[in-house]
């Protein structure tokens, strides 16, 4: 009784009712968070070498809300596909000569903040035989492709130029009129580190989907891993992400807001059975397998050799009289 006025008894079993309400929901919360911003952000970069060539798959994801992006689900086919192979194979000719692709085939999806797109191919002419050793050249995994390409009304390989840019660049100069009039601050991260605003515009600027030159070791200094089961061998490299941008806009009036695009993958490159890598050259044995044989053969041998010498020795010795003392 408070003030003549009466107060209601919560019990304790509704108070760890409530508890545990709310934590379960702030758990169901995070985890849906957790998982919508893995399939946002988790993008690949797959090589396989099989039958004389390389299979490539990419599998890429941007993420970015500087820009509202139209919203589009198409494959691609027809002049879209012709100019996405047509585009590719240029940036692969300045990497290797006699190199070229085919089969491509892909889609592309987008939502207001988002892209995926995905691109699967084949390439060949990279592959040489000496003696019993298959070598293939993988150094235009690098490959940077740098137009632009659009699939419906989507710019979906310059994205840093046409979607993100334009925003970072509109507040790079807040502390001038006229803008300085409505806005009290402008910060500009790259990943969790601040920068100049004039540095993030042009990291935003140089922000393309296609472009791999990030990938610098050979792939002889990838990590590498030899699956037993499935007797293959694959290197895998995990990169910083290409672009991690933060624009955040404190108005004088009014709440503030922020810009951010993100944009990370994985590369991995595999190939049945052993195989070493020697800078980016991928040296795999395509002997017959009688090699291996004749060198199990000849160990038998030789240990059953030994065996029946050390057992005739032996023999010997028994039949030896013994001296009396």
């Amino acid at each position: 009784m408070i003030n003549g006025c009466a107060t209601p008894h919560k019990s304790h079993g509704d108070s760890s009712m409530q508890r545990q309400t709310v934590l379960a929901i702030c758990l169901l919360t995070v985890l849906a968070f957790s998982w919508s911003a893995a399939t946002a952000h988790a993008s690949s970069v797959n090589y396989t070498i099989r039958d004389g060539k390389v299979s490539v798959e990419l599998s890429l994801q941007v993420y970015e809300n500087a820009t509202a992006i139209p919203i589009v689900s198409e494959k691609f086919t027809a002049a879209a596909a012709q100019n996405l192979s047509s585009a590719i194979e240029r940036s692969l000719e300045s990497k290797a000569d006699n190199i070229s692709i085919s089969s491509l085939s892909g889609e592309l999806r987008s939502g207001n903040d988002w892209i995926n797109v995905s691109i699967r191919f084949d390439v060949t002419g990279v592959a040489s035989q000496s003696g019993n050793l298959f070598n293939v050249n993988c150094s235009w995994v690098r490959f940077k492709v740098s137009d632009d390409l659009r699939l419906g009304n989507v710019s979906y390989n310059l994205i840093g130029g046409t979607y993100i840019k334009p925003m970072f660049e509109k507040y790079v100069d807040f502390a001038k009129a006229p803008l300085n009039e409505t806005i009290q601050t402008v910060r500009y991260l790259t990943g969790q580190v601040d920068t100049e605003g004039p540095l993030a515009v042009e990291s935003a600027g140089n922000m393309v989907l296609l472009d791999f030159s990030d990938i610098l070791p050979p792939v002889a200094n990838w990590e590498k891993a030899y699956d037993v089961t499935s007797s293959s061998t694959a290197w895998s490299y995990d990169l910083a992400p290409p672009e991690d941008l933060t624009m955040t806009v404190v108005p004088i009036e009014g709440t503030q807001f922020t810009a951010h695009a993100f944009y990370k993958y994985n590369a991995t490159l595999s190939v049945a059975g052993l195989a070493q890598a020697q800078g980016d050259v991928i040296r795999i044995d395509v002997s017959s397998g009688l090699e291996p044989l004749l060198m199990f053969v000849m160990v038998l041998v030789t240990f059953i050799i030994a065996v029946g010498a050390s057992w005739t020795y032996r023999s010997r010795r028994k039949q030896l009289p013994r001296r009396r003392k």
